[in-house]
């Protein structure tokens, strides 16, 4: 099997449209993070342009900030385009006549972005909750590996729009303040909208990206087993793809969205396969919001856009530690000049997803 890396990464969110806002922000733990009116009440939300946008315009806004640092024009007709996305077109949607004569609009979200970037190339579409552009990814890392392919674009779409949030605001899962990752107050999730592309190739770069490690974990409709043992078993498995000791990981990226017993689970899971000697941890929750089906490609290539300027950026959203979790996000960035980092998504209704990165 050949490796597969990373040569192209762009990201459209609320820390930002281009590298260098996106890195300045994550540096800074300052982001732009606006409010969203759901069932008659307010909760944070991390808009990446004017709410009052309409989602054509959100759309047409994010594929613009990314395509420039794709090098779009570069990139072979035959490499394919992979999408991964949980709400689709769902906003579109929600602007037509109510109730809907059906469910999604004619044009499909994949259709709609080769429309507007002028391409034909084949694609598929993966929609899993908050694990969509990981498997996503996954099959772009298959098809690179395997020798389908040569190269493959990869890109997570999660567009604002209010059935989403009103489902989890049901659900009294949504902070009412701020995300605040493994912090002693943490108090829920808070939400975003973003757009993350990657391209891949079979051409060495600086980034090498080992295949994700992918789980479905059916305690639960909402989360995972409550020992961590689940979220373990899928870190150490992409460990094990990227042939990593854990004593060489620079860091490790959190799911940690400020959940209460979410982050509990993940911190449980993290002491299963590295003891009490944890690499150091951070999330990016805080600055990005979670941004569902996007989130795990959107997070990794934040990271990226740092990592470009050799530095992993402080966890914002933390001031408090929990005696009881006994584990804490980085308060200050952390070097990243070379070596591997852990990436871990957990999504809701049981996906699970880890793999590796390597800075070469």
């Amino acid at each position: 099997m050949r490796p597969a890396f990373i040569t192209h990464s762009g990201l459209w969110c609320a820390a930002g449209g281009t590298p260098k806002v996106v890195r300045d922000t994550l540096m800074c733990g300052q982001a732009a993070i606006g409010r969203l009116d759901i069932l008659g009440q307010t909760f944070p939300y991390g808009f990446a342009t004017e709410p009052s946008k309409s989602f054509h315009n959100r759309l047409k806004e994010g594929l613009r900030a990314v395509a420039s640092d794709l090098v779009l024009e570069s990139m072979p007709t035959d490499a394919p385009l992979l999408l991964g996305s949980s709400s689709l077109m769902i906003g579109l949607v929600e602007e037509g006549p109510w109730p809907p004569q059906q469910l999604l609009p004619t044009d499909s979200l994949d259709e709609s972005i080769r429309s507007h970037w002028g391409i034909a190339n084949r694609g598929w579409s993966f929609s899993s909750a908050c694990t969509s552009a990981v498997h996503a990814l996954d099959a772009a890392v298959g098809l690179i590996e395997t020798g389908a392919v040569e190269e493959a674009l990869v890109i997570g779409v999660e567009i604002c729009n209010r059935i989403t949030p009103a489902g989890f605001a049901a659900l009294q899962l949504l902070s009412p303040s701020a995300a605040r990752p493994l912090d002693l107050e943490r108090n829920g999730l808070m939400l975003g909208e973003a757009i993350a592309a990657v391209r891949l190739s079979a051409q060495p770069s600086g980034w090498r990206i080992h295949p994700p490690a992918l789980a479905l974990d059916a305690t639960s409709a909402t989360g995972h087993a409550p020992d961590g043992s689940t979220v373990a078993a899928v870190m150490q498995q992409a460990l094990e793809y990227a042939a990593t000791n854990p004593k060489e990981l620079r860091a490790i990226k959190l799911q940690a969205s400020g959940s209460p017993s979410a982050d509990a689970v993940e911190v449980r899971a993290l002491k299963t396969v590295f003891g009490n000697d944890l690499p150091p941890l951070l999330s990016v929750k805080a600055s990005l919001g979670h941004t569902l089906g996007a989130s795990g490609l959107a997070e990794m290539v934040a990271l990226l856009q740092c990592g470009s300027h050799d530095f992993l950026p402080a966890t914002a959203g933390f001031a408090l530690a929990d005696p009881e979790l006994n584990a804490a996000p980085n308060r200050a960035p952390i070097a990243w000049k070379s070596g591997p980092v852990l990436f871990n998504i957990q999504g809701f209704g049981g996906g699970l997803a880890s793999w590796v990165v390597e800075r070469r």
